[in-house]
């Protein structure tokens, strides 16, 4: 394909820098914008150019060696190359365009705050999900294709883990398995390991393990979601709470997961609804807030819930996965007229389109919090802050 020089200009939706060729955009992952690189390109979509760096002929200031030799293949980071402070700006310019783009915000750099930085750029994931093959060697599938890559260390996985890692490799799980899963409790010590394997130097197959947030204990189980920045997580939590004030009474956390959020609105609420789906989460969650009198608990999807609910609700948190809400969310919290929205979002995409829909029901945006809840990637938390005007 064609070799060609170009200057990058910027930051595209999934971490790539982009420029212009021939009147095409051009995404060029691990380019920085500001650099001017010579690129092969690899895939003509029609609109536009698919490229890799062959050479980088003036390097960005941002630019610094990645830590991992496997920068590049493994694709679980996308910013390794990128120094810590401008990763950061970099999220928050793409908040902002799939805002203005998406969202119809003309003006998203108004109400976009600075991102909360992590204090630990690096070893702070609490889970890795690895592959293992043949030889029970365990690892990760290289970018875009099912190789199998052996790794002996992963540079943002916590130390624990690592430590772990070591341990497991080579050992037979007891049931056929394509996949060993090790999940850290970072402010508590314990450890989950699934499925169980056979190895005498530690335990495994935990059904659940233990985590403290903030001072208070959580259950997680096997299949339970949970943040995977612990420290990050902590902050997440702040962020939402500093949303919450006396006027709200009654509060609905939604995708509540174990009761993360819960717990601590129910100490500024006088009434805590929550509302999972998932079986494994509802039945955790049972005991994480059994100390507590002001929460009610449903197993059932958010839609349906908030079609059954027939009182006046003050603040509703959301947490939905990364699609976003469906739309029956959105209507019910309109339908309901619901005065606060605080939106949690692992993706800025689905939150321009769902904060839109609320905007023409209404509701005005007040402010948007930046997290970064996964450092070396292109992944950013936001809470977002709506209000019925």
């Amino acid at each position: 394909m064609n070799e060609i020089e170009i200057n990058l200009t910027g930051i595209a939706h999934l971490g790539e820098a982009i420029g212009k060729h021939d009147g095409k955009v051009v995404f060029v992952p691990y380019g920085i914008p500001g650099e001017t690189v010579k690129a092969r390109i690899i895939k003509d979509e029609g609109d536009y150019l698919r490229a890799e760096i062959i050479e980088v002929i003036e390097p960005s200031f941002f630019r610094e060696n990645p830590p991992c030799s496997l920068f590049g293949l493994c694709g679980g980071c996308s910013f390794q190359h990128v120094t810590y402070s401008y990763q950061t700006k970099l999220k928050e310019i793409v908040v902002m365009e799939q805002l203005k783009r998406i969202g119809g915000f003309e003006n998203p750099e108004e109400f976009t705050q600075l991102t909360i930085k992590a204090d630990n750029p690096y070893n702070y994931r609490n889970r890795a999900d690895f592959s293992i093959n043949r030889q029970k060697l365990l690892g990760f599938k290289m970018r875009g294709t099912h190789k199998f890559i052996h790794v002996n260390y992963c540079h943002i996985m916590h130390e624990k883990i690592n430590e772990l890692l070591a341990i497991l490799q080579g050992k037979t799980p007891k049931r056929k398995t394509h996949n060993v899963t090790i999940r850290y409790g970072v402010n508590t010590g314990k450890c989950l390991v699934q499925p169980e394997i056979d190895v005498i130097e530690i335990e495994t197959g935990q059904k659940f393990y233990i985590e403290k947030l903030l001072g208070k204990e959580f259950l997680i189980s096997a299949p339970s979601f949970f943040q995977v920045n612990t420290y990050q997580a902590e902050n997440l939590i702040k962020t939402v709470l500093n949303y919450i004030d006396s006027e709200d009474k009654t509060i609905i956390d939604a995708y509540a997961g174990v009761g993360t959020f819960t717990v601590f609105l129910s100490e500024k609420a006088e009434r805590v609804i929550a509302i999972e789906e998932s079986r494994s989460a509802y039945k955790d969650a049972q005991i994480n807030i059994k100390n507590y009198d002001n929460i009610t608990y449903l197993c059932e999807k958010t839609e349906e819930a908030l079609s059954e609910f027939n009182f006046d609700v003050d603040a509703i948190v959301l947490d939905p996965p990364r699609v976003g809400c469906m739309k029956e969310v959105l209507q019910g919290i309109v339908e309901k007229k619901i005065k606060k929205v605080i939106y949690v979002s692992c993706e800025p995409s689905t939150l321009a389109r769902d904060l839109k829909f609320l905007k023409e029901k209404g509701y005005k945006l007040i402010e948007i919090q930046p997290v970064d809840m996964f450092p070396q990637t292109y992944h950013i938390e936001n809470v977002a802050l709506m209000k019925l005007i």
